[in-house]
């Protein structure tokens, strides 16, 4: 096991694969470092991909106040992660809540930062955004983490993922808690969540050089694409990319894993190709 005891006060575990320039990948709400298993069997030829969980996640340090919570803070956990790696500088791609965090990273640390990718994406939590993430808290609040992912699912997966798929669905709801030897806990749940609806980066995203990758799926109920366009118009230069069809959810990664990887990773070698 690999920990980085980091400044901000915090222990993260964290796994480091392959050869290459690194690259940061940043998980959403409550996951860990090995929901991104598909993306780093992908990157790892190209890249030195390293993973991590998150405070609150996985077999890092999960702070029991909600106040030691938010994407500033998740960020900080980020930069130190990299200090602590002795590495100058990543491409970082963030996924949902990492994509927050991201945003916080890139405009806090910004030279910590070659490329951006900001994956299911929003740049201000709004009251809509609140509300919708209270109807995931309350389970965890009525420590009912079962119905969590049951109603998460609606949320994040497409329909016919849930329909047609049900052994999936099945495998997905039992990985993430039942099957999952460091599963998230009430206190990183609720910090998460409170990191979810106190984000607020929008007016200060204009600051952000690096060239940068927004993405969406026509299907993400959770983050629908008018907040990524959002946070595109925010980011000069930026670059706004839908994935479509029926399983182009805020899970397409996972859904449609073998496009998401080959568009994402084929969006970091052009960059690598205009920088020279």
């Amino acid at each position: 096991m690999t920990f980085a005891h980091l400044p901000t006060g915090v222990d993260v575990y964290y796994e480091v694969e392959g050869a290459g320039d690194p690259l940061l990948l940043i998980m959403g709400t409550s996951a860990d470092h090995t929901t991104w298993a598909a993306q780093v069997e992908a990157y790892r030829d190209h890249y030195t991909v390293i993973t991590y969980d998150a405070r609150g996640t996985g077999q890092s340090t999960h702070p029991p106040d909600v106040e030691n919570y938010s994407m500033r803070i998740l960020a900080d956990d980020a930069a130190a992660l990299l200090d602590s790696l002795g590495v100058q500088r990543a491409h970082v791609s963030g996924l949902s809540l990492g994509s927050a965090t991201a945003q916080e990273m890139a405009v806090n640390h910004p030279a910590k930062v070659a490329t951006l990718q900001l994956h299911c994406t929003w740049g201000s939590s709004d009251e809509w955004f609140i509300r919708m993430i209270e109807t995931l808290e309350v389970h965890i609040l009525h420590d009912d983490p079962a119905g969590y992912i049951r109603a998460g699912l609606l949320w994040v997966a497409s329909p016919t993922f849930i329909n047609d798929q049900p052994d999936d669905v099945e495998a997905f709801e039992r990985g993430f808690i039942v099957d999952n030897p460091h599963p998230p806990s009430k206190a990183g749940l609720l910090g998460h969540f409170h990191a979810d609806k106190t984000h607020d980066a929008l007016g200060r995203l204009g600051s952000i050089e690096v060239p940068t990758l927004i993405t969406s799926g026509e299907v993400d109920w959770q983050v629908p694409t008018r907040y990524g366009l959002d946070v595109q118009r925010a980011i000069p230069g930026s670059t706004m990319h839908v994935f479509r069809g029926p399983h182009s959810s805020h899970i397409a990664f996972h859904e449609m894993v073998d496009e998401w990887n080959a568009f994402t990773l084929g969006w970091l070698d052009r960059q690598a190709r205009i920088a020279g």
